[in-house]
């Protein structure tokens, strides 16, 4: 119930340092591997190649402080050092071992490794490798909200304001990786009658304050300062995943969960309800815009179920949970697919692999309709994209600003008719798969290797 950093009460022994952190390891290895071999086959998730480029894109201009008008905002600051896949793969990996450590708590004060267990029926399965290959950042959202679910529960306990300090300052970090730290510190706020049916008013509005001002001021102050700054307000729906799963799929996925429910709400008390109110937070998440995966819902649900568990569960019970958590397990590994590179992924690298060579800012490229090539990019100093200055410029008169015409398949933004014919003063290069690459005659060539993937309709030079 607590964080790592925060002194465990007498009556919670916890293990031994030692112990915790080679639980910790042996917990988040396993999806650290897979995610790296994954990088090693040429594979790279959407949320990943979107958090690199933007953060490549202001490092290469000089303008870092457009990271901290990106929402979430967390993710771009903590790539900045080094906007690598191996980085995601690191902070990932630190996210779920910090789970992995806290969980231990949960296991010691219960004198039982159930919770240890479900949280692995979660971690080493496709959904798991999520947090490691597909979107570190849901993976440190995670941590932040179990954190402050688990100070929100010894609030109950103890009744100690300093726990709804902590609460609130967690789940305001939580907000700067997903929008559900605010809603779950509105709602944590909201049921306080009922966690605390004799508190007077003036108490309550002063435990109030402590467990929603910091989420509510962390997102007041980003959104102003991004208005500010950018103009605009990214807030809060950009969605790095393309969709949210639905109701039935989540149901799907949370079996422990439903289970624990059960449990507790066959001996209710006042807080039960507590553990219902992140799923109904999930599903309401569904229909305003709010993209979570698949992943952050099971193990959202998952980690709220280690926190519900019952401390006085008969055995027959806890090897109940932990059959139940194994068979979840087995059926992810039979049901979901494992993430693969696509011809269109090996097609768009080998494409970004080719233009990287190219002089700085010489390919008049709207980024706006290229998010497949992106991805992969490794530099953006050879592109004059829509976000620079004396794009426009080029676009009305490109042979004297650039060297070289990207267009993709989708580009409704040029207006040089480049998908029809060459502009003036420029030669076609190559064309592939709806992207086709102009260029002027005195610029040197950039040859792509068309052997990346097989596509019959390839035309131009090759290496």
């Amino acid at each position: 119930m607590v964080s790592p950093d925060t002194p465990p009460a007498a009556t919670e022994p916890r293990a031994a340092w030692w112990v915790r952190a080679l639980l910790a390891v042996l917990a988040a290895a396993p999806p650290a591997v897979a995610a790296w071999l994954l990088t090693g086959e040429g594979w790279r998730s959407d949320p990943h190649g979107a958090f690199l480029q933007r953060v490549l894109f202001a490092a290469d201009r000089g303008r870092l402080e457009l990271l901290g008008f990106e929402y979430p905002p967390l993710p771009f600051l903590l790539l900045l050092p080094s906007p690598t896949d191996a980085w995601t793969i690191v902070l990932g990996t630190l996210g779920m071992a910090g789970l992995a450590w806290c969980i231990i708590d949960e296991c010691t004060s219960r004198r039982t490794l159930l919770p240890y267990l479900l949280f692995l029926a979660v971690l080493w399965t496709p959904l798991g490798l999520h947090f490691t290959a597909g979107n570190f950042n849901e993976g440190l959202g995670l941590a932040a909200l179990f954190i402050g679910w688990r100070h929100y529960r010894r609030w109950w306990a103890t009744r100690k304001t300093i726990h709804g300090l902590y609460t609130g300052l967690w789940l305001g970090l939580a907000f700067y990786t997903s929008p559900l730290g605010l809603g779950l510190a509105l709602v944590a706020g909201a049921v306080l009658p009922i966690l605390f049916p004799r508190l007077q008013i003036p108490p309550f509005a002063s435990q109030m304050v402590l467990l929603v001002f910091p989420g509510f001021a962390a997102t007041v102050t980003w959104a102003y300062l991004s208005w500010i700054f950018t103009g605009r307000v990214a807030f809060p729906f950009t969605p790095w995943e393309r969709a949210s799963p639905d109701v039935v799929e989540i149901l799907r996925w949370t079996i422990p969960y439903l289970v624990v429910s059960a449990m507790a709400l066959a001996r209710p008390k006042a807080t039960t309800a507590g553990m219902l109110l992140p799923f109904l937070l999930l599903a309401a998440a569904t229909t305003t815009g709010w993209h979570f995966s698949l992943a952050f819902a099971a193990m959202l649900l998952m980690l709220v179920a280690i926190v519900a568990l019952p401390r006085d569960l008969p055995r027959w019970q806890r090897w109940t949970l932990a059959v139940i958590g194994g068979a979840q397990a087995i059926a992810a590994w039979v049901v979901l697919p494992w993430p693969t590179p696509t011809d269109a992924d090996r097609r768009d690298r080998a494409i970004a692999q080719a233009l990287a060579v190219a002089p700085p800012r010489s390919i008049l490229l709207d980024d706006r309709w290229a998010e497949g090539l992106l991805k992969w990019t490794p530099s953006f100093a050879p592109y004059l994209t829509t976000r620079d200055t004396g794009f426009d410029i080029a676009l009305a008169l490109p042979a004297n600003a650039v060297q070289y015409v990207l267009v993709t398949a989708d580009d409704d933004g040029l207006t040089l008719d480049a998908d029809r014919r060459p502009p003036v003063g420029f030669i076609e290069e190559w064309s592939w798969s709806g992207y086709t690459l102009y260029r002027r005659p005195a610029a040197p060539r950039l040859p792509v290797r068309f052997d990346a993937t097989i596509v019959p309709e390839a035309r131009g030079p090759t290496e």
